[in-house]
């Protein structure tokens, strides 16, 4: 007995929900997440945590002069210091960025292949044939 068209659109639409689009959904996670570590630079910026910022370098003069020497390391110092405090508020934010596409993105999946379920007990208890 051949399958009427409502039973073949339907196999069609299921193999599609539960077959294609969770793949396709998956794969647009990870370039999320792909994105979101590259947009952020978080590992370029682990590399580089204690460089100067903004390649701000004092260099001294010739020859020797303690109060210039000493000038020159606590200007680099303080460069560095704030490359670092700037480089470790993006990768907080950029790791927090991470975190949240990682959750959305779990409980997304989640409700997508959990929702017809949902849809289908909610008409049943609606119909009145469970109590």
């Amino acid at each position: 007995m051949p399958q009427s068209k409502t039973q073949n659109l339907m196999v069609l639409f299921l193999r599609w929900y539960y077959a294609i689009a969770p793949k396709k959904i998956l794969k647009t996670w990870r370039n999320v997440l792909s994105f979101g570590w590259n947009f952020f630079s978080i590992g370029l910026l682990f590399k580089t945590l204690f460089s100067p910022w903004k390649r701000d370098i004092t260099k001294s003069s010739s020859g020797f002069d303690p109060k210039a020497w000493l000038e020159t390391l606590v200007m680099n110092l303080i460069s560095r210091l704030i490359g670092a405090f700037v480089r470790v508020w993006v990768i907080l934010l950029g790791l927090f960025f991470e975190i949240a596409i990682l959750i959305f993105g779990a409980v997304f999946f989640l409700g997508w292949l959990g929702l017809p379920l949902l849809i289908i007990v909610g008409v049943v208890y609606a119909v009145g044939l469970i109590d």
